[in-house]
């Protein structure tokens, strides 16, 4: 049965600051500073909860506690007082948060830091300002679902969730989930995913649900609707181009793998499993050496079919695939991700359930890019890959209205960055 795959990605991130580009890292750096960064890992979180109505407000301790922010916290508190208690009654409640600030014992200034890096990386620079531009608050947590960031009345509905993006009366929210200590670098883990699995799911599931929040279509009234979706119809249904989009990259998909199939692709993927089955148990032996022969013939022939065909991917991926078994798992997933399978997406109206399914697919672009590149998504979606990034993105680059930060490194510190990580790598972090 297919699924989306979490655990995979094309590049490492970046989490220490040598590594990353200057702009990125400001970018990341406002975003701390921006309080609106909500983290949860496990024994320790950096916010605590208002508790007075069912929205729930959560302030996080920049918030509670800096004074270029305090003013504005206090003000938002000040809404939460009765008349009647007067400024004895906001000391008070301040004084029960900052309560609450040490039994959630805080997250270091280093780790929001690590935490802010992956999610600059895991969207367009864009996206990033228009969620600081907007005072969206953006919770990730080392559990495997969000229900840990929500209120006790939100299990029910959306604990189970690996990821989300909120949008109510009180505002904007996207929540992450990273299944596991992503900067893990000790002996003993606490979940198996401890280490790059959970720091490839944190970006995977942060690039869909910015994706989701990158969909929405702003105007000078504020929120309304998607661009997902179509603005000239009352009820939710799927917009023309996007739902058009996605029917066509469905079966182009399908398209795809029957060409890959007839490029050996079946034949190369026997001849890799052969190896590997020497490889572990009788290496350098002559079976070893005779399916090391075939399979490089079949590798040559595979990738001689698919230049001619024009579909040829060298794909390199982390953790390390084997290029016709990343090839196979890249048309899984890429077929999954156009139409996943969950009860969530269940409704009794088709129409309704095909514009959620559009809505979905339109969001895991971003997320399908950092598993397999811009020209691997590009040729299995020719249409939403454009949707999303002709007419989403520079919509978000407008609503932001501030320029591009430069996403590249000078030579000098990406030559340093590549050394420092091969003369010290850290335990557990790669794949």
């Amino acid at each position: 049965m297919a699924t989306n795959l979490y655990h995979l990605l094309r590049f490492i991130p970046a989490t220490e600051r040598w590594e990353m580009p200057p702009a990125l890292e400001t970018l990341a750096a406002r975003l701390v500073q921006s309080g609106k960064l909500r983290i949860n890992a496990d024994t320790e979180r950096n916010f605590v909860r208002l508790g007075t109505s069912r929205l729930d407000t959560t302030l996080s301790a920049r918030e509670l506690t800096d004074p270029a922010l305090l003013p504005t916290t206090r003000a938002l508190l000040a809404r939460h007082v009765a008349p009647a208690e007067g400024p004895e009654g906001l000391e008070r409640l301040l004084e029960r948060l900052y309560s609450d600030l040490k039994k959630a014992r805080g997250i270091n200034l280093e780790k929001e830091l690590r935490v802010a890096r992956v999610l600059v990386q895991s969207t367009h620079p864009s996206v990033i300002e228009l969620l600081l531009a907007s005072g969206t608050e953006l919770f990730v947590s080392y559990s495997h679902t969000v229900g840990d960031l929500m209120p006790v009345h939100e299990w029910e509905t959306s604990g189970q969730a690996s990821g989300l993006q909120a949008t109510d009366a009180d505002g904007t929210a996207v929540y992450v989930s990273a299944g596991g200590d992503p900067f893990f670098e000790g002996e003993h883990k606490h979940y198996t995913t401890d280490g790059f699995p959970a720091l490839a799911r944190m970006v995977v599931i942060a690039g869909q649900e910015l994706g989701h929040f990158a969909d929405l279509r702003r105007t000078s009234r504020g929120i309304a609707g998607r661009h997902s979706t179509d603005p000239h119809h009352q009820q939710l249904r799927a917009s023309p181009i996007a739902g058009e989009g996605r029917q066509a990259d469905i079966r182009h998909v399908a398209r795809l793998e029957e060409r890959y199939q007839q490029a050996g692709l079946a034949a190369l993927c026997r001849a890799e499993n052969n190896v590997a089955f020497y490889h572990h148990r009788r290496r350098y032996s002559p079976p070893w050496c005779w399916h090391q022969l075939r399979r490089l013939l079949a590798w040559h022939r595979f990738t001689s079919n698919c230049k001619r065909m024009g579909i040829y991917q060298p794909f390199a991926t982390y953790p390390y695939h084997r290029h016709g078994e990343a090839i196979a798992l890249y048309l899984s997933d890429m077929a999954f991700n156009l139409a996943p399978d969950a009860d969530v997406y269940r409704s009794a109206d088709p129409l309704v359930e095909d514009a959620i399914a559009v809505i979905e697919a339109v969001a895991r672009v971003p997320q399908q890019v950092h598993k397999w590149g811009h020209a691997g998504v590009l040729q299995a979606w020719p249409n939403l890959y454009p949707f999303y990034y002709n007419t989403i993105i520079p919509a978000t680059i407008a609503a932001a209205g501030t320029p591009i930060p430069d996403q590249t490194m000078d030579k000098y510190q990406l030559l340093k960055a590549k050394i420092r990580r091969k003369i010290k790598p850290r335990p557990g972090y790669y794949p």
